[in-house]
């Protein structure tokens, strides 16, 4: 079932060197319930850097339809997502001046958090997602979603069908895929002469800044520094023509690439000495890296455990597929959490990967009579969003936890 590849994904090159381990984890994204505990998988998480082009890595590929058949992730519920994406959907419109005659196509377009601006700003846009309940909810939507994953194979039946696309784009999806190869070729035959492939993806230097091991998981298979994604860009006949950094998952970059001769933003350069200047593009960064993220965790599950020796309560708020993995990886199970609490009606009557914390709606944290303590921000990329919504807490005496970039109690 799974399967092992001894060479980068990215330029095949079979100079790879592992830098973390952060042992047998859970699916980030397998929400289970209770009575399927039992069959629960596990799965190593070891991630490698790659010295002939940089990209980092993790070699150990669990087959997509294990990880995206029944998807637990919802892009909209999420408020900072929401007003993240219809703006990007207005940029798009006026930057390559999308209209009724143009035709847009979103690879893994998830909910439709981005395809429904889209469409209201009538440009015709079709989505790939192959999460069945989740292309549900966006074709409940009015939306057109084709529930495949999108290849060369289907991007060809998809061109000879409808035609040639002005812009694909792909958010926070990129990185999730294996087969980059027929992911490009797929693009590349589906993009017109003069048309844009925009993407959104994790950027390396944020991961290693911020010390965000816990967005490390089986899905996401690629952490891209834009040295990696121009080699592999030119290998495709493409070139990035401009980027940029977004506060989005923590930390990620905006890409915008287009089949050679386009003209070159400054930005490309820029973000490419920065990589430099941080290490980015050898591996010692990464070595040491790796060694902060075991003292991040012993930081994290000492306090917990301290917190509760003095029985207080604690609970999580939040259950990202990065929540996934701080939790098991830092052992943070029934013994130090109640509860955790998250936004999305996919993860109610559920429990948290691995260590089975049950999960609930947010209302039981008001509904709750032995109100807890501590709140642990398993969704700290959201801190603001989430402080403001539960300011009753605070103001009641209650604390939260920060996990990351630093273990401090706000």
């Amino acid at each position: 079932m799974l399967n092992h590849r001894n060479d980068c994904r990215g330029c095949h090159s079979r100079d790879v060197v592992k830098f973390l381990s952060l042992g047998d984890m859970p699916l980030a994204g397998g929400f289970i319930r209770e009575e399927q505990i039992p069959q629960e998988q596990k799965f190593p998480l070891d991630v490698y850097f790659c010295r002939n082009c940089s990209l980092v890595q993790v070699l150990d590929i669990v087959p997509p339809d294990i990880l995206f058949r029944d998807y637990r992730y919802l892009s909209s519920v999420t408020r900072t997502l929401r007003e993240h994406f219809a703006q990007h959907a207005k940029e798009l419109v006026s930057d390559y001046r999308l209209g009724k005659d143009s035709l847009a196509v979103e690879i893994g377009s998830n909910d439709g958090v981005l395809l429904k601006p889209l469409v209201d700003l009538g440009v015709p846009s079709v989505g790939f997602e192959p999460a069945e309940n989740i292309a549900k909810v966006a074709r409940g939507k009015g939306l057109d979603v084709i529930t495949d994953f999108f290849s060369e194979r289907t991007a060809k039946a998809f061109a000879q069908k409808r035609g040639k696309a002005d812009i694909v784009l792909a958010n926070n999806v990129f990185a999730h895929i294996d087969d980059i190869d027929g992911i490009m070729e797929g693009i590349r035959l589906l993009l017109k002469d003069d048309g844009a492939f925009v993407f959104e993806v994790h950027y390396i230097a944020d991961l290693v800044e911020k010390v965000q091991y816990d967005t490390i998981y089986h899905e996401h298979l690629c952490y891209y520094s834009v040295k990696a994604l121009q080699a592999l860009m030119n290998r495709y006949g493409m070139e990035i023509t401009r980027v940029k950094r977004i506060p989005i998952h923590s930390g990620s970059i905006s890409v915008h690439a287009k089949k050679k001769g386009g003209k070159v933003d400054k930005s490309v350069a820029e973000l490419l000495r920065l990589e430099e200047k941080l290490g980015l593009h050898g591996e010692k960064a990464f070595m040491d890296f790796g060694e902060k993220v075991e003292l991040k965790r012993d930081e994290l599950a000492t306090l917990l455990r301290k917190l509760k020796s003095e029985n207080r309560k604690i609970i999580a708020y939040g259950a990202p597929g990065r929540g996934t993995i701080l939790v098991n990886y830092c052992g943070l199970g029934k013994d130090l959490l109640d509860y955790v609490i998250d936004e999305s009606p996919e993860r109610y009557g559920r429990v948290m990967p691995g260590v089975h914390v049950p999960i609930y709606p947010p209302q039981k944290l008001r509904e709750d009579a032995e109100r807890p303590d501590y709140i642990l921000l398993l969704a700290w990329s959201y801190k603001d969003e989430i402080m403001k919504k539960e300011r009753w807490f605070s103001d009641a005496g209650g604390r939260f936890i920060m996990p990351l970039p630093e273990v401090r109690i706000i």
